[in-house]
């Protein structure tokens, strides 16, 4: 396994410089010691960062820094719903949103599911991969959907995350709020963690 995800973040930063990653200052609102990552589950280099990348980006991030996953509603037949999904589970708990994401990532793209990409996508599928992976029933799922933490969850990451998408495509990995960091500018995950430090 270690081996593979090795394998793995060395073709995500495939590159023949060593200079230094690009920071794109971007019109969203400035945020402190904030580390933003824009993704959508039907994005299949955002399920290769999520293996390889993300784990060691939220372990070296400075004392103090806080990380947000924004999700992406627009992208996907099912986009919506796969948002509300992880709004509301990340309510209950961090491992039930984790186990959410992950069983709908595998879906589209190790399963390839017919009924939750593309033409033939069917409404609720995809949410229904998610909530039983998390063992979330239908209830709690609305219960939790409900909750004011889920709809100011999902309320803030429309304001910001087609604006973020937009500009670079994802995923996309912001600095306080407006410093977006062009990885395809990005050679290794110290290179990561240096720009992100350097511009916190």
């Amino acid at each position: 396994m270690k081996t593979s995800l090795t394998a793995l973040t060395a073709a995500l930063f495939m590159t023949f410089t060593a200079s230094a990653a690009e920071v794109i200052t971007i019109d969203t609102p400035t945020l402190d010691n904030t580390v933003q990552k824009v993704y959508s589950v039907y994005c299949p280099f955002c399920y290769k960062y999520e293996k390889a990348v993300t784990p060691n980006l939220i372990k070296n991030l400075p004392s103090g820094t806080k990380f947000q996953a924004i999700c992406l509603e627009n992208k996907g037949e099912l986009g919506v719903e796969s948002c509300e999904v992880l709004a509301a589970a990340d309510t209950i708990s961090h491992a039930k949103y984790k186990q959410a994401k992950m069983a709908m990532y595998a879906a589209i793209h190790d399963k390839k599911l017919k009924d939750v990409k593309g033409s033939k996508a069917i409404k609720g599928n995809l949410a229904a991969i998610g909530l039983q992976a998390a063992g979330i029933s239908q209830a709690e799922f609305k219960s939790a959907l409900s909750s004011v933490k889920a709809q100011e969850k999902l309320a803030y990451d429309r304001t910001i995350a087609l604006t973020i998408a937009k500009k670079k495509g994802i995923p996309a990995i912001v600095v306080n709020g407006n410093k977006m960091i062009d990885t395809s500018t990005i050679t290794s995950l110290p290179n990561l963690d240096e720009t992100i430090k350097n511009n916190l």
